[in-house]
């Protein structure tokens, strides 16, 4: 089968395209700026951006299929030009692009922050609704656009279905990843004290999988969660502590004193260009994070599973000695 995909070279969709590959399709990958995710893999790629028309075209002409992961993912405060375009407009023009070419079916990616968030244990399910109100700009972007990838779905003739992980893991993290930042981070102890709260963290190989999955499996006009395991940040560096030998923080910084210093490291980073060592929508995610993130809908229709958080994060790290990250 012939496959376009956007954000190729991205969190997810490297080993998206790996998975591809090893199944025997025919790639075509849209590249932004980032390409070691990519190299030495056999695929045609053209470099571009989803908000331009003309590389979309020649991104998705003669596909058969196309996986939408190009995203901007923010835990910033406010709401940036860039962060609306990408994640809404972005997405409206891959559908448009596709429903003019012909292509058969469509896999969105969106995200576990595209819901509305509830009590911290109860049921997480699809049946919440979209996250449109939310604080976190990141959250409203991808809220938005699930709704319209559904609305699109049910409109248009054209198959349309969402996948929407939670916090990913694993190994194939070139970038690195936020999360992927979090584990060398700890490797290194750059991290003197741990944040409250949690949150559901899945393996990027088991989102990879219910993607390739996702070809075949699932209702056109549907969205499914794709949940691992919830651990809290204690959890996650006892874990990483285990699988590298090194000392973890023992230390729990009480949620009032985060949010107290969290607008003087918002403001650090953005005098310095960096990326913020936390911010309040980060840390209020944390707080809020559901511990009961159910894939059921998945593992009935796609067939997904999770493998265990342990295993995870050691092959994260085995990942990142390899590439020379620790």
């Amino acid at each position: 089968m012939k496959i376009a995909v956007t954000g190729a070279s991205g969190r997810i969709g490297n080993l998206l395209v790996r998975r591809l590959k090893e199944a025997g399709h025919t790639v075509r990958v849209l590249v932004h700026r980032e390409t070691r995710g990519l190299r030495d893999l056999p695929v045609e790629t053209i470099h571009g951006s989803i908000l331009n028309p003309h590389d979309l075209d020649r991104l998705i002409q003669d596909s058969e299929a196309v996986f939408h992961l190009a995203a901007v993912v923010s835990i910033r405060s406010g709401m940036s030009e860039k962060l609306r375009r990408v994640n809404i407009e972005g997405a409206r023009y891959v559908l448009e692009s596709a429903l003019l070419h012909g292509v058969r079916r469509v896999v969105s990616f969106s995200t576990v922050h595209a819901f509305q968030e509830g009590a911290v244990a109860s049921v997480f399910d699809e049946s919440r609704p979209q996250a449109l109100d939310a604080e976190m700009a990141y959250s409203r972007t991808k809220a938005e656009a699930l709704q319209m990838t559904l609305q699109f779905a049910k409109e248009k003739k054209l198959e349309v279905l969402a996948l929407c992980p939670t916090a990913v893991l694993g190994p194939y993290d070139y970038e690195p990843s936020l999360s992927g930042k979090m584990l060398i981070d700890f490797y290194k102890q750059r991290i003197p004290m741990l944040a409250p709260g949690g949150f559901d963290w899945v393996d990027v190989r088991d989102v990879a999988d219910a993607a390739v999955a996702a070809l075949h499996k699932g209702r056109s006009g549907e969205a499914y969660l794709l949940s691992g395991h919830y651990a809290t940040v204690r959890n996650i560096a006892a874990l990483c502590s285990a699988a590298t030998g090194k000392r973890a923080p023992g230390w729990v910084m009480p949620y009032p004193l985060l949010r107290l210093g969290a607008p003087i490291v918002e403001w650090v980073s953005l005098v310095t260009n960096t990326r913020p060592f936390y911010t309040r929508d980060a840390i209020n995610t944390l707080k809020n994070g559901s511990k009961f993130v159910s894939s059921e809908k998945a593992r009935r229709e796609l067939g997904f599973h999770s493998r265990p958080l342990e295993e995870t994060i050691a092959d994260a790290y085995d990942w990142f000695a390899k590439q020379n990250y620790l």
